[in-house]
């Protein structure tokens, strides 16, 4: 499992954070965004958890992919803090599903505990318990037994166990088995649409790899992405064709109340524009003000965030779904694209650097955080469902990879591992 930590700032740089204190006490780089601020540990507490070694009375590789799941995940929530299995005490051999030693667990600082039993092969059961040490007792949760699962159906249950630990502990399910729907270089000239796990499974389940295919997102019907498939660029919907006009389309996102918004070129300049069921333009949002390109809704779909250089550099506007003008929110960095907008109200961004890319959020009233900075070329962000996780395109390791952070950038996971040369994620449930 690839992990980054984010340095936690010296206690007298993280005091020019605080609340109330003004935008020229916080650092600024020479493209006028701010640095990266990491608050401190206090604030970002988590959970000690331990996972006792998995029962296995069946096939050793499940019972094997089960523990790496069940480590991997919940490092992933950025939520628990795993503790090492070097470092247990408990006689393992005594432990079952209704015996713990409470000390045991307790002498090694675990403050929850997870243990699974992993019984047959080819059908699997399992059972999962999850337990508070210090209260000493098991906490019931949704999902913690499952029985007569092939290999598929296993990790969908263990991520619904996840799902529901977090949920316990937090007051809000985990989306673990969520899905990002990404396009990826397939060939010299050609590029598909893939589909990929928030936590690297099941990547595949690629769309129009042998032709140009790009800036996919989910929608009502499918995936909706910009194919060149019949030589110009139209929109998609999984092997449907959408539009059916001579022009061409750079984008599109599909609202919550299901109408879509595309980036449409008729000519020279690119414009928003809203489309009916049948892909037909019906409304135009902006008025051939430079080129407008990458829409994204709202979450209550009343406005859209979209990218223009009408002022010079690309830069993060903002207009309502029913037309009426267009506000500027990124004031600073001289090339800023691919916004999202995020269940929390964040718009999350890619901003040039003088050291190559970052990702960055900014409000409405353009109040900008980074996320990322000195870790490669960073592009492409989008937020999860919930608002909790930032998936985006990063180059650290060389080729270009998906990667999730929390939301402030804290702790930052590659997802995928096979490949390379993905580009523009977007988040479904």
């Amino acid at each position: 499992m690839r992990r980054l930590f984010i340095h936690v700032l010296p206690l007298a740089f993280a005091v020019c954070l605080l609340p109330g204190l003004s935008a020229a006490q916080v650092d600024i780089d020479a493209e006028g965004l701010p640095a990266q601020v990491t608050v401190g540990p206090m604030s970002q507490k988590r959970f000690q958890l331990a996972i006792a070694p998995v029962k296995c009375e069946g096939d050793a590789s499940v019972c094997d992919a089960v523990g790496k799941q069940l480590a991997r995940n919940f490092e992933m929530s950025t939520f628990f803090e795993l503790l090492d299995p070097k470092t247990f005490v408990a006689n393992m051999d005594r432990e079952t599903l209704n015996d713990t030693s409470w000390a045991d667990w307790r002498n090694v600082g675990a403050g929850h505990l997870v243990k699974v039993v992993v019984r047959g092969s080819g059908a699997v059961d399992l059972d999962m318990r999850f337990y508070e040490v210090l209260a000493q007792k098991p906490v019931a949760v949704k999902g913690q037994s499952a029985s007569g699962l092939g290999a598929k159906a296993v990790h969908a249950a263990v991520d619904t166990f996840i799902n529901s630990v977090i949920e316990a502990v937090t007051g809000q399910p985990g989306i673990f088995g969520s899905k990002l729907v990404y396009a990826v270089k397939t060939g010299q000239q050609t590029r598909g649409i893939g589909t990929v796990e928030m936590d690297g499974h099941g990547q595949g389940g690629m769309i129009g790899g042998d032709t140009i295919s790009m800036l996919p997102s989910f929608a009502n019907g499918g995936v909706l992405y910009t194919s060149f498939r019949d030589g110009k660029p139209d929109l998609y919907i999984g092997s449907k064709k959408l539009t059916n006009n001579p022009w061409h389309y750079r984008g599109a996102a599909m609202g919550p109340s299901g109408t879509i918004a595309a980036a449409l070129s008729k000519g020279s300049g690119t414009d928003i524009y809203l489309l009916d069921g049948g892909g037909n333009p019906t409304t135009r949002l902006t008025n051939g003000e430079g080129q407008n390109v990458t829409p994204s809704w709202s979450p209550d779909g009343s406005k859209i965030a979209f990218v223009s250089d009408r002022a010079g550099g690309p830069q993060i506007y903002v207009t309502g779904a029913g037309g009426g003008g267009a506000s500027r929110v990124t004031m600073a960095g001289g090339y800023n694209s691919t916004p999202h907008w995020g269940k929390n109200g964040l718009i999350v961004f890619a901003a040039m650097t003088g050291a190559g890319s970052d990702i960055l959020t900014v409000d409405e009233g353009g109040g900008m955080k980074r996320i990322t900075q000195n870790q490669g070329t960073n592009t492409d962000p989008c937020w999860s469902p919930d608002g909790r996780y930032i998936a985006f395109v990063s180059t650290r390791d060389g080729a270009k990879h998906l990667y999730l952070s929390n939301e402030d950038g804290r702790w930052q996971f590659r997802i995928t591992e096979k490949g390379g040369g993905f580009s523009t994620p977007r988040w479904g449930m």
